[in-house]
């Protein structure tokens, strides 16, 4: 990493920290108290504060011990802002399931709330190791799940992993995202939920929501990843959240949420997570 990239690293670093003592500084609700929308008073407890049977949990740790023990170099290449850990297009296996591949803790949430959307379409931009793809295809095994990979190399992996978890409703498909969105539309795929975590640019990002919008459903959620993982992030998330069609916004720090309900008066809620 050469004096520029780690100097932009460090005020992303720096960034990041700032928003998060904004974050707990102004957050609240955690456990619902005070929150006077059903809606969103309903979404605390059945999404951020329930479990998820342990047999997902068993299928999930087995796939990451299998990934932490291996050796195996992948060539990655990045199609949206890259790896805030290392510039090197070849990475270990090991190393991209610590760094990219989803926390548990938030894998619980994407479990939890696909659960709501069952039998419905689902779609994911952003693949990488396929661990969020099963979280969420473990929450919804009755629902048709699209996943978009930009990396063919990751897409591979995470077809493995799929396997590996005896997963049969999810399809994983390479190539970049507006190709990608612009051949599902021809399709007549119209997803009710879709998990964004492919590219952390601000003008990309707002794109896929222009395209998204025009392809979910009525009553449908969309979930963005990252949204303080740099200044142009939050900007697309602060753009995202005061779309006028979007009714109800909820803000956890790791990812935001935007759901489109009619008759809902339009709020925005900084949630304790």
């Amino acid at each position: 990493m050469n004096c520029s990239q780690t100097v932009f690293s460090r005020r992303m670093n720096y960034y990041r920290i700032a928003r998060a003592f904004k974050y707990f500084a102004f957050s609240r609700h955690r456990k619902g108290h005070g929150i006077h929308s059903p809606f969103v008073f309903d979404f605390i407890n059945t999404v951020l504060r329930k479990d998820i049977p342990p047999e997902v949990m068993d299928i999930i740790l087995k796939i990451r011990k299998y990934m932490a023990g291996s050796c195996e170099l992948i060539k990655v290449n990045d199609l949206g802002a890259g790896s805030q850990y290392t510039k090197s297009s070849r990475r270990r296996l090991s190393d991209i399931s610590r760094t990219s591949a989803i926390r548990n803790r938030y894998g619980r949430v994407l479990h939890n709330i696909a659960q709501q959307y069952d039998g419905k379409n689902i779609l994911e931009l952003g693949t990488s190791v396929g661990i969020s793809t099963i979280f969420m295809a473990m929450g919804a095994p009755f629902s048709k799940i699209i996943s978009i990979e930009g990396c063919n190399n990751l897409a591979k992996v995470a077809k493995r992993n799929i396997a590996r978890g005896n997963i049969g409703n999810t399809d994983i498909i390479q190539g970049d995202f507006d190709t990608q969105l612009h051949a599902i539309r021809a399709t007549g795929f119209r997803p009710s939920m879709v998990f964004v975590d492919g590219n952390h640019r601000k003008e990309p990002v707002l794109r896929y929501f222009t395209l998204l919008k025009e392809l979910i459903t009525d009553e449908s959620v969309i979930i963005f990843d990252d949204i303080n993982y740099s200044f142009e992030m939050n900007e697309a998330w602060n753009e995202i959240k005061s779309d006028l069609q979007v009714s109800v916004s909820i803000d956890i720090f790791q990812m935001g949420f935007v759901f489109f309900r009619e008759g809902m008066v339009k709020q925005d809620f900084v949630i304790r997570y």
